[in-house]
């Protein structure tokens, strides 16, 4: 099933930009789900996978199989609306700087407005060292999908036709 849904989202050489944009989301997710996880088991943060959820499971299954099974799929969700919000508003932008920016904007949100607004429930307490894992975990997960987005849509040279001599 999932061939089929990310298989054909170039039809005539031109890129659909909204499966493009979940193709990206889902792998980004599905990928920096799991580095989530290896950092949150090597103690590199407090925060596990299921950060999302943390308002919606109760507090001991947050770290168990099923928390962190279904953390990752939220992660999954999360980096796909990420991924089409940022093809909407910045698929345009050239480099890697903008999707930097996204990064670092979507960890002040979840981390700086999250506990006050109610979204997540991260203790404020966690130390420098653990918010720049989180910091640094966050920029390159929007590295990686503001540059996987900036490149197929800002990249012109593939798409002329090869010079023949």
């Amino acid at each position: 099933m999932m061939n089929g849904i990310f298989r054909n989202f170039k039809r005539t050489g031109v890129t659909k930009p909204m499966a493009y944009a979940v193709y990206i989301g889902f792998f980004s997710g599905l990928f920096w789900s799991c580095i989530r996880m290896i950092s949150y088991y090597c103690n590199f943060t407090k925060e596990p996978v299921s950060f999302l959820i943390s308002n919606w499971i109760h507090e001991e299954q947050i770290i168990t199989g099923f928390g962190q099974t279904l953390g990752s799929l939220s992660f999954i969700a999360f980096s796909i609306v990420a991924s089409v919000v940022y093809m909407w508003i910045f698929r345009n932008r050239r480099g890697a700087w903008p999707g930097l920016w996204y990064g670092l904007g979507w960890w002040g949100i979840l981390f700086g407005l999250g506990p006050i607004t109610g979204i997540t429930h991260i203790p404020t307490g966690i130390g420098f060292t653990l918010a720049m894992t989180d910091l640094c975990l966050f920029v390159v997960w929007g590295l990686f999908i503001g540059y996987s987005i900036a490149f197929e849509f800002t990249d012109e040279a593939s798409r002329e036709p090869a010079q023949t001599t």
